[in-house]
């Protein structure tokens, strides 16, 4: 007992001693080199390049959150003024998805799945980063205007999260075995797309409730649009209480 708590022990001590992929100065030059980017040049060289340097700052953003050390990937975010070039390209990433991607999609499944994979999380490294600054009201004052996009965003992912039907599953077990048999031959890209989408909606979900708490301070522009999302996150969580007690009543 006393080993396992020792571990225990240390386990904690090295939790509250990480500090993260970036330091302060580090963080900083990544972000003033961030920039924005065509379709066609999506997945080139610099691209994946700027997505490692996102994935650091959204590791080391939310690193600085739970260990309550200082926010400084958001102020040189704020300072740099590159939220708006954040949503830019989040918004060019969902179009890349929804036009290119489909195209692409049997070539990179045969060719190049690691890369198609890195492409599609893209989306997911932004929006997460996106959630972690706009708990900020200053990040969110940064936004400019171009948080009606990033509304515009969220409304477009909550709608689907409330329209998408839930997976089917059988009450056989001979059918329940094929079923679970075919979905793990399913592709892989497919699979890893409606994994980021719905990781990417949840994400949308902790975005509005800021958009919220920051309300006088946005754009009148954004006051509709986010009572619209209001709207819909009570939609969302009426129906999920609807479905827990269902299946609480069912067992």
């Amino acid at each position: 007992m006393q080993i396992n708590s020792d571990k225990d022990a240390q386990q904690t001590a090295a939790a509250a001693d990480t500090v993260g992929p970036l330091n302060a100065l580090e963080a900083d030059r990544c972000v003033e080199d961030l920039c924005t980017f065509s379709f066609e040049q999506i997945g080139g060289h610099k691209w994946m390049t700027q997505h490692e340097a996102l994935e650091k700052l959204n590791v080391q953003t939310h690193v600085n959150a739970s260990q309550q050390r200082d926010e400084f990937v958001m102020e040189a975010l704020v300072l740099h003024e590159k939220i708006p070039l954040l949503i830019r390209e989040l918004v060019s990433t969902e179009l890349w998805k929804e036009n290119v991607f489909p195209l692409v999609h049997e070539f990179l499944s045969a060719e190049n799945s690691i890369k198609g994979y890195m492409l599609l999380y893209h989306e997911a490294v932004l929006i997460n980063l996106l959630e972690s600054v706009l708990y900020h009201k200053q990040a969110c004052e940064a936004a400019g205007d171009m948080i009606v996009e990033l509304t515009d965003y969220c409304h477009r992912k909550l709608v689907w999260l409330l329209s998408a039907p839930p997976p089917e599953r059988s009450a056989d077990p001979k059918e329940l075995k094929a079923q679970l048999i075919a979905e793990g031959q399913q592709d892989y890209l497919t699979k890893q797309a409606e994994a980021i989408r719905r990781s990417s909606a949840l994400y949308c979900l902790s975005i509005v409730r800021f958009l919220t708490d920051h309300m006088a301070e946005l754009p009148l522009s954004v006051t509709p649009l986010t009572l619209t999302l209001t709207l819909t996150l009570t939609l969302t969580r009426t129906l999920t209480l609807t479905l827990t007690l269902t299946l609480l009543t069912d067992h």
